[in-house]
């Protein structure tokens, strides 16, 4: 074979890898949320804060319930909240260090005391404690 066209090739085959690479980093680093998912976790973002260490907290005041649990369902704090399982003392000291909206702080602290009240009562399993924890 000819060494110039070897050499051709190999020029092509690099300058292929560093467009496509190049273009696709482009594509997805353009800071707009590209599938549906992405947009939805996106339209909470200005209800997140950070606390004095770091720690994402939830900042919703002024805006409608619905709005406030769309906001918990998206934030780090939930899962959080979700790890302490079952040790509800943590659960509530998660809601009362990282929600600063007082109206969402107390609507989740209500359904998590109740849900407590009744997983020790023994009416629902722990699975179903689960569940209904996750569904708030």
């Amino acid at each position: 074979m000819d060494k110039s066209f070897i050499t051709f090739v190999a020029v092509g085959i690099g300058f292929y890898y560093l467009i496509t690479n190049f273009v696709g980093d482009m594509e997805k680093d353009d800071g707009y949320p590209t599938t549906t998912m992405e947009q939805e976790a996106h339209k909470y973002d200005q209800y997140f804060g950070q606390d004095s260490i770091g720690r994402e907290v939830i900042i919703a005041d002024g805006v409608d319930r619905k709005t406030q649990l769309g906001a918990w369902k998206h934030s780090e704090v939930r899962g959080d909240f979700l790890s302490f399982y079952p040790q509800f003392d943590e659960m509530e000291k998660v809601i009362k260090e990282r929600v600063n909206t007082k109206d969402l702080q107390e609507y989740l602290l209500d359904k998590t005391k109740k849900i407590e009240r009744q997983f020790l009562e023994g009416s629902i399993t722990d699975e179903q404690a689960q569940r209904a924890l996750k569904e708030i």
